[in-house]
């Protein structure tokens, strides 16, 4: 047994199956939490040992335990205007996507609008995009705008016209306003920094616009709902001013649901920013990386280079299927001065998450957060997100200089399916290559990147094991890891990531009492069934926070 004090335990769950996640991957029957930190693990009689005349005990019934599952990548703010909306993933078909919609708007008032996200058409029947007329015909009476996974999004003839489109708006710079290639009108579709001439006109809709109460909201709604999931913990990346002062706003009240950490938004990240204001970030406080509580703290800095793989945005050495010859894309970031702005924040003690999809994105990211480490050895946990093709120089350089990959094998569950149409087979079976990734020796914390993907953990989880999407295509197994391996993906190298695994991360005694019981144990669960894990309760700090049944007696 692991114990860490003699003190009375106020909370014991025994009779399971607990995935301490600690150096050995040891599983015991019980855990004992004594107010907010794990007092010990270990077998049912002498964790049971430890209760007094107030403690709670709760037989798990064969149920397993895992620790808190820290979603070290997601838009929470995002997913929370997307919840209070229509949210799309797993939707077959442009007719089924609008009866949703055309349901959703019998709730709203008049004129108010609707929003909704998290489709890529490839999950549609029609194999297309929805278009103005698809909308129109739903809902003709509100502004509707439906955002794609990445990069674009979809507005109805209202909302088109509250935003000024017509047929002879030009494109804005970076962007592209999709137009019907006969009549030239607007088919509604805007592509990356086009989204930002309708977005603009959505209250909240602009998380520049230094309104908080509703992004507070948005933040409180998403960060309940994962709680259901056995979501402990969540990453923003990208925040604003306005964001990071919602966050502060709910901390400083009490009503965060979960733990926190902030990633600023740097250069790249958004499709529109201000220069003066990015040049301040890394000096203006004189803080950096790490700041704050348990609750609460500054993580590193969000900065992009590229765009997506199914939005053809991704900068790649090698053409898309049907393709000869490697795209041109437009970038997010001026490759000349990446090395520059890395070595600028890790000077100034401030870690850095660089998103990057295609291979020459990933190794000039990796080139020039390995060559800062050289220039100045100094702890950070650096980050490249995404991660999609390392090349073999990345994979020793990330290896060399720590730099984690935070990566997403939830965007395998819901685009997997149509990689037949975009990637070649050898393309296919390279994507996203966690076992490499660990054979290289580079720490990998997997997250779902909400609203980019759906928020339900086990969806990726399922995916980085079996290397299949939503409808069952695979990309091979030669990247496919085990449950043991993925489950410390999601916990504790995502605490890692944030500089946080001596206290949280894993079931060991002294460290925060965050974890979840699910309904089953991965560990011996099928492969086909690690989708369909549900989770029981989740406890925050010895608190219990989400109780499926409300008490099992």
């Amino acid at each position: 047994m692991q114990i860490c004090e003699e003190v009375q335990s106020s909370l014991i769950l025994y009779n399971g199956r607990v995935h301490t996640v600690d150096d050995h991957d040891e599983v015991v029957s019980a855990v004992a939490i004594a107010g907010d930190r794990i007092l010990a693990t270990g077998e049912d009689a002498e964790i049971l040992a430890l209760a007094g005349s107030q403690t709670e005990t709760r037989d798990l019934r064969g149920r397993s335990v895992i620790p808190g599952i820290i979603d070290s990548h997601n838009h929470a703010w995002e997913a929370g205007r997307l919840m209070e909306g229509v949210v799309t993933f797993g939707v077959r078909s442009i007719e089924e996507l609008k009866q949703k919609l055309k349901e959703k708007a019998r709730e709203l008032s008049p004129g108010s609008w609707l929003q909704g996200g998290g489709w890529i058409e490839t999950q549609f029947e029609e194999r297309r995009m929805p278009n103005r007329w698809d909308l129109d015909e739903a809902v003709p009476e509100h502004p509707v705008v439906v955002e794609r996974i990445f990069s674009t999004s979809v507005a109805n003839s209202a909302a088109l016209a509250i935003a000024g489109i017509t047929r002879d708006t030009p494109d804005p710079e970076a962007g592209e306003i999709e137009r019907h290639p006969e009549t030239g009108e607007p088919t509604g579709v805007l592509h990356r920094s086009a989204k930002m001439l309708v977005r603009r006109h959505i209250p909240f809709g602009d998380e520049s616009s230094g309104l908080t109460e509703g992004a507070a909201e948005a933040i409180f709604r998403a960060c309940c709902e994962y709680l259901r999931w056995g979501i402990t913990s969540v990453v923003e990346p990208g925040v604003t001013p306005s964001l990071s002062r919602a966050y502060q706003d709910l901390w400083q009240k009490g009503e965060l649901p979960l733990r926190v950490c902030l990633m600023p938004n740097w250069y790249g990240f958004q499709l529109e920013h201000d220069e003066d204001r990015m040049d301040r970030v890394t000096e203006a406080l004189g803080i950096y990386t790490g700041i704050g509580d348990e609750w609460l703290r500054l993580g590193a800095l969000k900065m992009a280079v590229d765009g997506g793989l199914t939005s053809k945005t991704a900068l790649l050495s090698w053409p898309y299927l049907g393709e000869d010859r490697p795209r041109e894309v437009p970038l997010r970031l001026d490759l000349s001065r990446l090395k520059g702005l890395v070595l600028r924040a890790h000077q100034a003690g401030w870690s850095v998450g660089i998103h990057v999809v295609g291979d020459v994105s990933q190794d000039a990211a990796v080139e020039a957060i390995w060559e800062a480490c050289q220039a100045d050895p100094r702890p950070h946990r650096h980050q490249v997100i995404h991660g999609y093709y390392p090349t073999e120089q990345s994979l020793q350089r990330m290896a060399e200089a720590g730099i984690i990959a935070a990566v997403q094998p939830s965007f395998t569950y819901g685009e997997a399916d149509g990689y037949s149409d975009l990637l070649s087979r050898d393309k296919q079976e390279s994507f996203l290559p966690l076992k490499s990734y660990l054979e290289a020796g580079v720490c990998v914390a997997i997250s779902t990147d909400m609203p980019s993907a759906h928020f339900n953990p086990f969806w990726g989880l399922y995916s980085a094991v079996t290397r299949r999407g939503l409808a069952g295509y695979s990309l091979g197994e030669a990247e496919s890891i085990d449950v043991e391996q993925g489950l410390r993906m999601m916990t504790l190298n995502s605490a890692h990531l944030t500089g946080e695994e001596e206290i949280k991360g894993s079931l060991e005694p002294g460290k925060l009492a965050d974890l979840a019981v699910l309904d089953r144990d991965l560990l011996v669960t099928p492969s086909a069934k690690i989708r369909d894990t549900v989770v029981e309760l989740t406890v925050i700090g010895g608190r219990v926070v989400f109780d499926r049944h409300k008490g099992w007696e």
